[in-house]
């Protein structure tokens, strides 16, 4: 071993806890960027995959009825390369002791070899077309099955036609269309304990709904080279006759919309994030090694002196930047594999995804490595450059000492001379040492934002769930029905024993059109002084709901370019009937925290399907001491098509929520690391180089404590005004973060809570004391007599 290199090995161990430190900001970067590049490869490939094997649909096209025989027309058209027609429907789940659910049958052609969307079994054993005995076999999606404790051979009543129908359960399947599956863009996420997906053979599920060599839905994938686009014009204009009541690309396609909006957030993640830390240390790097090479000009002057070359003595520097980073980068890569682990774990609970998510990626590993030695190697090159201009006859004298006089403060006389002398002290030599204090508070700066970025999803989280379900919503039961009813019929509801209130809702899907751009929507029409749902604009304003005219809902005005005052048309796409147009004003743009929707009056929305009086759900008002007996009741309807708790729902997003202590330990963590590495080594930079300072002080009578208090005083001098600032700079932070995760699908407001800033500024105040406490323990140790010694 050279001697530079025993140099350098000494060196180590003598600052082991101060290397370890900034290798451990290194570690975390490297392990940030390989565990959600690995992440989001393994997911991005699995659902690749999935989707290729099972001919994942390019368009859908709903329609009222078609005759199946449509298919071939379809399928001759040029472009298109495959065609599925089916049957899906949500029908009620009919439970005995429990709450009605919601099914979403969907029929399937036999074999399944050339069907879009196709399935892949995952558990027990595909349906049979025709079962003997008369059964209706079925598969579910693993969620649903899971969470209601599913079997093979177990069995499913639902309701349809006015009838009960018996399902027997042979496994479990997932779809391209079912990864995250949703009942619909209102919900926050799957609830697998009342909605699920259920497959069966297609002349079977149409047989059950009532569609006898019928399809209400085609399902097309478009042949490579042609314009999606036009080629759904195309099939649309095949399928005008039998009423077309939506038609969307796959981007549109809820589950995959949401999948996509996952993946597009993790990879600017991804980048974005590591990044922070890479340079952070880097930067305490560059410090660090400025300083040693100050204080080691002598033994630079003498490695001259005896012949080593200047590039090698640079090199030799550069070289503690490199082990450092090296170790970082280690530790990181192991980390980094552990992290990704838990990510796919965690992405597995919520994707039905057959293939395993999981993996290791060579790719992340590699570029992690690259990018971590390249940004110790700018670090230590960076400090080091100075040792090419350094004469070895000046370098064997010290440094001369640098000019210095009054600073800025001491003008302000006022002030200064209420400060004690310990003040007076650490305030100078913090100013005199600007750059070191600058970084220093940069740093402390981040760490504290990161802190409030590992907490502001919570409150995020909680301030929706509060508007939503304390102001948006005041009902405790929605009752949707099979098929829209006459108002008075909900009176049967209304004068159930416990009912406080009730309140008709007319829920219309529609098409909304502006120029020549087009949206589909949910209008919900209520009466205007409906109290148990309540509207909202962006400011937080309650709207009132108009007798004529729309509040648009904010996301579909966004899309369509549209302002209050402009006039929109309306097409509804209704499941039967026959779809009306209509011009309407709008009057406002409501905001809502969770859902969508456009509002409209009810006699409005009746106006729009030219029907009088007719509602599809009707909300209620009940007594906590008679609920349990009126879902009762309610579970005995067959008009009922489903009953939405208030309760269970916002239970289930709270359930949810769990998971996201996991990311807030995590960042918490990966932020006080980040604290402490910074105001450690800021904090052992100063002790080094006061350390015959400090020695004058003791000879003088100062004890440890008071000079350790010198040294808490300059340490708080810088970090207190980082910290300040990264509380703001925080809530900056996790505003750009949502901007750059958000996307058409996806977004949720940044709220940060009062409590958040108090926590944040109690770990950075923990961090801070912590990082002095170790850097000081030298104080005990110092010999005046030794280091006040003159050894020029």
């Amino acid at each position: 071993m050279s001697v530079l290199s025993r140099r350098l090995w000494r060196a180590f161990r003598k600052s082991r806890l101060q290397f370890l430190a900034v290798a451990l900001v290194v570690m975390i970067g490297v392990s940030i960027y390989i565990s959600m590049n690995t992440a989001y490869y393994n997911l991005d490939h699995s659902r690749d995959v999935f989707y290729r094997e099972n001919h994942f649909a390019d368009y859908y096209f709903h329609v009222v009825r078609a005759p199946y025989q449509v298919i071939k027309r379809i399928e001759a058209l040029s472009g298109v390369d495959m065609v599925t027609g089916r049957v899906q429907m949500d029908v009620p789940l009919m439970r005995e002791n429990a709450d009605r659910g919601t099914i979403r049958l969907t029929g399937y052609h036999l074999p399944l070899d050339k069907e879009v969307n196709r399935i892949q079994l995952l558990s027990g054993r595909m349906f049979d077309k025709d079962p003997s005995g008369g059964r209706i076999e079925v598969l579910t999606d693993p969620q649903f099955a899971a969470a209601n404790r599913l079997n093979p051979g177990d069995s499913l009543v639902v309701a349809a036609q006015g009838r009960e129908v018996t399902l027997t359960v042979t496994g479990t399947a997932g779809g391209p269309e079912f990864i995250y599956p949703m009942k619909d863009a209102a919900s926050l996420m799957p609830e697998p304990e009342s909605f699920g997906i259920i497959m069966a053979p297609l002349n079977q599920v149409q047989q059950v709904l009532g569609y006898p060599g019928q399809v209400n839905q085609v399902l097309i994938t478009v042949a490579p080279g042609y314009d999606e686009e036009k080629v759904a014009e195309q099939v649309e204009k095949i399928l005008e006759p039998y009423g077309n009541l939506a038609s969307y690309p796959r981007k549109d396609q809820l589950s995959h919309a949401m999948l996509d909006a996952e993946l597009e957030g993790l990879q600017k993640s991804a980048s974005s994030l590591p990044a922070v830390f890479l340079v952070l240390a880097a930067i305490i790097q560059y410090v660090m090694l400025g300083r040693m090479i100050k204080t080691q000009r002598r033994e630079i002057g003498i490695l001259k002196a005896l012949g080593f070359d200047r590039r090698r003595i640079v090199m030799h520097y550069a070289g503690y930047s490199m082990m450092i980073t090296l170790l970082g980068a280690v530790l990181g890569i192991i980390f980094g594999i552990m992290l990704s682990s838990v990510f796919s774990k965690a992405y597995a609970i919520f994707f039905n995804l057959p293939q395993e998510i999981g993996g290791l990626n060579v790719k992340a590993i590699f570029y992690g490595l690259i990018f971590s030695l390249a940004a110790g190697a700018a670090a230590g090159l960076g400090a080091s450059r100075g040792i090419l201009s350094l004469n070895p006859a000046e370098s064997m004298r010290s440094e001369p000492p640098r000019v210095s006089g009054r600073i800025g403060l001491e003008r302000w006389t006022w002030l200064w001379r209420k400060l004690d002398n310990y003040w007076r002290m650490s305030i100078r030599t913090v100013w005199r040492n600007g750059w070191r204090s600058f970084f220093t508070m940069v740093g402390v700066m981040f760490a504290a934002g990161m802190l409030i970025i590992a907490f502001f999803a919570d409150d995020s989280m909680d301030y929706m769930l509060t508007q939503h379900f304390a102001f948006e919503k005041s009902y405790d039961y929605l009752i949707r029905f099979t098929e829209p009813v006459k108002e008075y019929e909900i009176l049967n509801i209304s004068r159930l024993e416990g009912v406080v209130k009730s309140e008709p809702l007319l829920e219309v899907p529609v098409r909304v059109s502006f120029g020549v751009r087009e949206e589909d929507d949910l209008l919900l029409g209520m009466n205007p002084g409906t109290t148990l749902k309540t509207v909202f604009n962006e400011d937080g304003d309650l709207l009132a709901i108009p007798q004529d005219g729309v509040l648009m809902n904010d996301m579909t005005a966004k899309k369509l370019g549209v302002k209050v005052g402009d006039k929109v048309t309306i097409e509804t796409r209704m499941q039967s009937g026959v779809s009306q147009e209509t011009s309407l004003k709008v009057l406002g743009i409501n905001h809502q925290m969770i859902g969508s929707g456009s509002y409209v009056s009810l006699k409005q929305a009746n106006q729009v399907l030219r029907e009088s009086r007719i509602v599809t759900a009707v909300m209620l008002k009940v007594d906590p001491g008679k609920a349990a007996d009126i879902e009762k009741e309610l579970n005995r309807m067959t008009g009922v098509s489903s009953i939405q708790s208030r309760q269970r729902e916002l239970e289930g997003f709270e359930k949810q929520m769990g998971y996201m202590i996991y990311f807030v330990v995590i960042m918490v963590s990966f932020a006080v690391i980040l604290g402490f590495a910074i105001v450690y080594n800021s904090s052992v930079i100063g002790f080094s180089e006061r350390q015959r300072e400090l020695a004058l002080l003791k000879m003088m009578g100062f004890s440890d404590r008071e000079v350790g208090g010198l040294l808490l005083r300059e340490t708080l001098l810088q970090s207190i005004p980082g910290m300040l600032l990264g509380l703001p700079f925080g809530r900056m932070m996790s505003q750009w973060w949502v901007a750059a995760i958000s996307t058409e699908a996806f977004t949720f407001p940044v709220v940060v809570y009062p409590r958040t800033y108090i926590v944040s500024a109690i770990f950075g105040v923990l961090f801070v004391l912590a990082a002095h406490w170790f850097a000081s323990r030298g104080i005990r140790h110092i010999e005046p007599t030794e280091l006040l010694k003159n050894n020029d």
